[in-house]
């Protein structure tokens, strides 16, 4: 396993809009190729973490250090886009872009990595394939389903092998069968070594690899 440094947040104080103090003292490290489900209850904090791990939001104080770049500055735009182009999103915040087609966001990571269209072409297929998605390939986000919402952003987040994996939320409102597909491609994933952060306000099953569990309680990750 490698010792690479992931994700490192040191001593983080967070308030949000609203005056409330969200995090005190918040530390938490994510090596490569190790993943972690992070639960917690609604208004806990776990979307103020993800903005935090993107650079939408910044910290009161402390250190957020993301695949080796400081986030925790205003004014760095252009770390921050170049640390959000290699993490792959699903749920929260990570909304498909409403006017392109179902196969254009699922390339988008690629496009933004400037693949030759030879590769996109492969890894695209690949993907509408593993995700039965070849019907919806030329459709647009308002005419899917749930489902089919989820199905593509876990697509387009895995397409161009980005380090990081950030999933909010991954199994809500889902069906039994959907939920049981999508939490064995998620097995999959930490099993061939790609970096996840699941956020949850449920638990998840226990036979998770690869993985540490934590919950935000207080203001603080346990």
């Amino acid at each position: 396993m490698s010792d690479r440094t992931v994700v490192n947040l040191s001593n983080v104080y967070l308030t949000s809009d609203r005056g409330f103090e969200v995090f005190q003292d918040l530390n938490f490290s994510l090596k490569a190729e190790r993943s972690a489900i992070i639960t917690g209850a609604a208004g806990s904090g776990k979307s103020l973490l993800v903005e935090l791990l993107i650079g939408r939001r910044f910290a009161d104080s402390g250190s957020v250090e993301v695949l080796g770049e400081a986030l925790n500055k205003p004014g760095r735009r252009r770390i921050i886009k170049r640390v959000r182009r290699q993490i792959g999103g699903v749920g929260g915040i990570f909304a498909l872009v409403p006017s392109y087609t179902v196969s254009e966001n699922i390339t988008f990571p690629l496009v933004l990595g400037a693949a030759r269209k030879k590769v996109r072409k492969e890894r695209l297929m690949k993907m509408l394939t593993e995700f039965s998605l070849l019907k919806q390939a030329g459709t647009l986000p308002q005419r899917l389903t749930r489902v089919e919402h989820t199905l593509v952003q876990l697509a387009r987040a895995t397409v161009a092998n980005q380090p990081l994996i950030i999933i909010d939320e991954p199994l809500a409102g889902l069906d039994q069968k959907t939920y049981e597909r999508i939490y064995e491609y998620m097995v999959k994933l930490a099993l061939s070594g790609r970096s996840m952060i699941i956020l949850s306000g449920e638990t998840l099953p226990t036979n998770f690899p690869n993985t540490d569990r934590y919950q935000i309680m207080n203001g603080a990750l346990v």
